[in-house]
């Protein structure tokens, strides 16, 4: 149980984390506060949170760190300690320059190269580590699915598998609307918020985008596992 409660828990932290300046304003209407002023130390304390969250994560998975020069290697194999190993290197780039921007460490590392340097990389991290961790859900849904199908005795049909298409190709339009690839390219330097779009619009496209990164790894580890067969 503790496993999944962790992962539910990343998740929602993660679109937090990814609304940046709109979580504060979103608060105020349930919060008594400057939205505005303390929006930057809210997304401080959600990416923190979702780092030792993540290394938690690490640790209570920690057979495959032991298991990882053992066995031998098929294309499944391949491509889900790729994405493992791309996304711990993510998260650690983001750890470091989330620490260089914070407010706690602001006096430590204020100087013009560093902040650049801290800023243009905490953004592409963010928007590549957005969609490795979806990724990285994806490959590893079969394992939950199994359980969940089993506890509660039902069989996948094709409705979920139209939806999921569906959500998809929604997915894909956010995902450009979004402007992902330029942050994750480096072409946009300054991520752009619409403070007069709805809150729940900014989550819907991104839980979107999530869901059509975590179909395309669902779907590549099943179709692998399928032609094995």
């Amino acid at each position: 149980m503790l496993r999944p409660a962790i992962d539910i828990l990343m998740t929602i932290i993660l679109l937090l984390s990814m609304s940046y300046e709109l979580i504060g304003p979103a608060l105020e209407k349930f919060i008594e506060f400057d939205g505005y002023e303390y929006g930057g130390m809210i997304h401080e304390w959600l990416g923190m949170s979702l780092v030792i969250l993540f290394f938690v994560h690490l640790w209570l998975n920690r057979w495959w760190l032991k298991g990882m020069f053992k066995g031998h290697y098929n294309l499944a194999r391949t491509i889900l300690t790729s994405i493992n190993i791309l996304l711990i290197a993510d998260v650690i780039l983001l750890t470091f320059s989330g620490m260089i921007m914070s407010q706690i460490f602001l006096e430590l590392t204020e100087t013009d190269s560093l902040m650049s340097f801290a800023r243009t990389s905490h953004i592409c991290a963010s928007y590549w580590g957005f969609v490795l961790m979806s990724f990285h859900a994806g490959l590893n849904w079969h394992i939950f699915s199994a359980m969940m199908f089993k506890k509660l005795k039902l069989r996948a049909k094709v409705l979920p598998h139209v939806l999921a298409l569906a959500i998809m190709i929604y997915g894909g339009f956010a995902f450009i609307k979004r402007q992902f690839w330029d942050y994750m390219s480096l072409n946009v330097a300054f991520v752009f918020f619409d403070f007069e779009e709805p809150f729940m619009y900014f989550m819907l496209d991104y839980i979107a985008i999530m869901i059509l990164f975590g179909c395309i790894g669902h779907y590549i580890i099943l179709g692998l596992r399928r032609l094995k067969k």
